[in-house]
């Protein structure tokens, strides 16, 4: 409206105006994609954005970060160290002070690292019944520290092993019935959520000790005897385990004779005169046999003649 300057009367004029009030430009995320990350290891990205009015805030709306990630609220940046893997979508929103936003739609694919491996031994070393097993450690490489080894052994190892997850090592003594070859697969498993595992195939070798093995193998080892007079002679054996035990499972020793299953001593007093052929077998405490080829053999004499005067008198004699 305009007045003149005129006293009287004033004329006036009026005229309708309009102003517009238009608000700035809203922000507009321009991230369209985030890079993937690797599980346990440090992760740092920042969301770009254009427009808005200064204070920004950001958030999530839906979705979820991969667990250890965060977004800052006010700088748009996506950082920490993942601690699981998969692929994880969310969508965020800024905000500026007005307040206009705008929403983006993103996803993180968290990878797994390399799996564990077990890495040694190449093999097994082979163990002997009733002898002490040599201590054998495996060890793994790869994963996510810390490395975790299963308990269980599939299937469990011989009877007198045993496994210790802790130190993962194989010791112990196997026990007689454990002897033969057979497969055992261990497992470790590293720390990555989820844990990724490692697994290997082992064969095994127990083996029995060495039988016993007679050393008397000869009948010239065994002297011969006599009626009536005292016999002793010893059969003697190497290898085996555990205590051995003698028998005489075919043939005969000479009347009056007899053998010491404890010790192998053939002893006595013969009552008869004859060549006596036998076997003789040795057995240990872990049911390991060994007999005498060819056959063994004493001979016994007869008892020799009493001495007899055979003059019936004597020559006469001269002063």
């Amino acid at each position: 409206r305009v007045r003149d300057s005129a006293t009287a009367p004033q004329q006036t004029a009026t005229k309708s105006l309009s102003i517009a009030i238009s608000l700035p430009g809203p922000p507009n995320i321009t991230t369209p994609s985030l890079p993937n990350g690797s599980f346990n290891i440090f992760y740092n990205q920042t969301l770009n954005v254009s427009g808005g009015i200064a204070p920004l805030t950001w958030g999530v709306i839906s979705g979820g970060l991969p667990t250890g990630l965060t977004l800052n609220g006010s700088s748009g940046q996506i950082s920490g160290t993942a601690t699981q893997t998969g692929a994880f979508n969310f969508t965020v929103q800024v905000t500026d002070v007005i307040p206009q936003s705008d929403t983006q739609a993103l996803s993180i694919t968290i990878t797994a690292p390399t799996p564990p491996a077990i890495t040694a031994p190449s093999s097994l070393p082979n163990g002997t019944v009733t002898q002490t097993y040599p201590n054998t450690t495996l060890t793994a490489s790869g994963g996510t520290a810390p490395l975790i080894w299963d308990p269980v052994v599939s299937p469990a190892l011989p009877n007198g092993l045993s496994w210790d997850a802790a130190t993962h090592t194989i010791s112990g003594i196997p026990l007689n019935g454990s002897q033969g070859t057979t497969s055992h697969t261990f497992t470790v498993r590293d720390s990555t959520n989820p844990a990724l595992t490692g697994t290997r195939t082992y064969s095994l070798t127990i083996s029995l000790p060495a039988p016993p093995n007679i050393t008397t193998t000869s009948s010239s080892l065994l002297p011969n005897g006599t009626v009536n007079v005292a016999y002793s002679r010893t059969l003697t054996a190497t290898g085996g385990t555990g205590a051995l035990t003698w028998s005489i499972p075919s043939g005969t020793l000479p009347t009056g004779v007899t053998l010491n299953p404890s010790t192998g001593v053939i002893s006595g007093t013969p009552s008869a005169a004859n060549t006596f052929t036998f076997t003789p077998q040795v057995t240990d405490s872990l049911s390991q046999t060994d007999s005498t080829p060819p056959s063994l053999s004493i001979t016994i004499n007869a008892a020799p003649l009493p001495l007899t005067i055979t003059t019936a008198t004597l020559p006469v004699g001269t002063v």
